[in-house]
């Protein structure tokens, strides 16, 4: 008896090339289908932060978040100098701020964490910690 050949016999490795191809192709669809959220186009104006951004000023705040320390001990100690008639008020100032700086150093790492994490969704464009940076300068912080 006469065996069929068929048109086109399969080779052991076809499956294989198969199936990557398939994945290429459904990792470029996906690519695609997500790129809008990741470039964040010049089309919407009303966008205030781009999402390459919102992760560099994470990964910067999650960097600096150690200075925060010495910047709330800075800034309590300026603040209570020129607010206190005591010559030695700036060093009450210096100790305050420690555990102040303990705080907004977790604050910090948080929000840069946060940052880095939600970068590519418009929905989270605002910081959630102001200033924006760390920041030596108490007056920056004063809220008119």
């Amino acid at each position: 008896m006469i065996k069929p050949v068929s048109r086109s016999p399969r080779r052991k490795g076809d499956h294989r090339m198969q199936k990557a191809i398939m994945r290429g192709c459904v990792t470029a669809v996906l690519l695609l289908w997500c790129a809008p959220a990741w470039c964040g186009s010049d089309e919407t104006p009303d966008r205030s932060v781009r999402p390459f951004e919102r992760f560099g000023r994470g990964v910067t705040n999650i960097i600096t978040s150690p200075l925060e320390i010495p910047a709330q001990m800075y800034n309590r100690a300026a603040y209570q100098q020129e607010h206190d008639s005591n010559p030695f008020a700036f060093v009450g100032g210096f100790v305050e701020g420690i555990p102040m700086g303990v705080v907004y150093f977790g604050w910090r790492l948080g929000a840069g964490c946060f940052d880095v994490i939600t970068f590519p969704f418009q929905r989270f464009d605002e910081s959630i910690i102001d200033p924006e940076y760390v920041t030596f300068s108490y007056t920056s912080l004063i809220q008119d």
